[in-house]
């Protein structure tokens, strides 16, 4: 089982805030952010909201952590 600093490393992890359904906890190196469902699809596109409806958490790679630490 992989911690969430060694995923951190690999690249960023999103999942659901507990008791919502269209807000999401992205786990930066600098810190969690939290965006709404509509921001991720933006950023990250359908692909990866289709996956977090299926799992509760997607791993998307490093490349869009410029995208999120904008919205900081």
């Amino acid at each position: 089982m992989q911690t969430l600093e060694g995923v951190r490393t690999v690249g960023i992890q999103c999942e659901w805030v507990p008791g919502t359904m269209d807000r999401v906890w992205v786990h930066l190196p600098e810190g969690d952010v939290q965006v709404s469902l509509e921001q991720l699809q933006r950023i990250a596109g359908t692909d990866a909201v289709h996956e977090l409806y299926l799992k509760g958490l997607v791993l998307l790679p490093s490349e869009y952590l410029e995208s999120f630490t904008r919205l900081y």
